[in-house]
């Protein structure tokens, strides 16, 4: 009998990446054809065996993403609740994603091959740790045009790249309105064109490649640690703690955050919980 193939692939599917944000038509994306097109291509490829799990990222709360449940079901599909921290849907979308991974690869040690289903360039430093943990990458796109352009970097550090077709959804034919008698065309209004907005350039602390993966270890110690809330608050007493043993050459300074407590609020979005005299105590420890 031929043996079975081991169950040795995880993928997460990036939702808001693929179908562009949600003010686009966010029901147009083939879910179970993208998972069925990623698990041919491992396989072609021999980069690994089955699917033991797929996650996808997204506000499965909204009515318009309703659709997607048949898709679920069909492709196997567990849909992952993303709630956001700082009233920015996508960073906490991306963070979920992150924590999610670094979790399975530290407690599934069978789970050989990442398959990562976006074109965002954050998840660059979260493809190099994974690398370092012994795991190998797939990085895949769609050729739908909501998808986007693919950061370079990512098909440059991933072990493989794929773009799965997707055929362009039919356009819905124009509706002709009733002929109406011409009308001489109204002088149209001259409008003063609005001003450019200058972009605000990203500090070199806040380009930091090892910022998303600090902020996905706080998020993910505050997941799996219920202890580290006070009164719906952080404590960042005992989270420096935590952090000092998973990043000993690395602190909130590092990204330009005087004090951790700022770092929790004004980077990750939450709200902490410290004393003044904890706060110098903690700070101080950390430096």
């Amino acid at each position: 009998m031929p043996v079975e193939q081991k169950r040795n692939v995880a993928i997460f599917l990036d939702m808001e990446n693929l179908f562009g944000g949600y003010g686009k038509d966010v029901a147009t994306l083939p879910l179970a054809k993208i998972v069925r097109d990623i698990e041919a291509e491992v396989a072609r490829s021999g980069l690994g065996g089955r699917t033991a799990l797929a996650r996808a990222y997204a506000n499965w709360s909204r009515p318009d993403m309703a659709g997607y449940k048949g898709q679920l079901l069909a492709g196997n599909i567990k849909p992952v609740q993303v709630f956001s921290f700082d009233h920015s849907t996508k960073n906490a979308a991306d963070i979920e994603l992150v924590v999610d991974a670094l979790e399975v690869a530290g407690d599934m040690p069978w789970i050989e091959l990442f398959v990562i289903v976006s074109g965002d360039g954050d998840f660059v430093p979260l493809i190099r740790r994974l690398h370092a943990l012994g795991k190998r990458s797939l990085v895949a796109t769609t050729s739908q045009p909501a998808a986007g352009v693919v950061n370079k970097l990512l098909p440059a550090v991933a072990d493989h790249f794929h773009v799965i077709d997707v055929p362009k959804p039919p356009a819905a034919e124009p509706v002709k309105a009733a002929a109406q008698p011409a009308k001489k065309a109204a002088e149209p209004a001259k409008k003063t064109p609005p001003a450019k907005k200058t972009p605000v350039p990203k500090t070199a602390a806040q380009a930091h490649p090892e910022l998303k993966l600090y902020k996905a270890s706080v998020h993910g110690f505050i997941k799996d640690d219920p202890s580290l809330w006070v009164n719906g608050q952080v404590s960042v007493q005992r989270l420096g703690s935590l952090l000092r043993k998973r990043w000993p050459n690395i602190t909130y300074k590092t990204f330009g955050y005087a004090t951790l407590t700022r770092f929790v609020e004004e980077c990750c979005g939450l709200k902490a919980a410290a004393s003044p005299a904890v706060a110098v105590r903690q700070d101080v420890s950390s430096s």
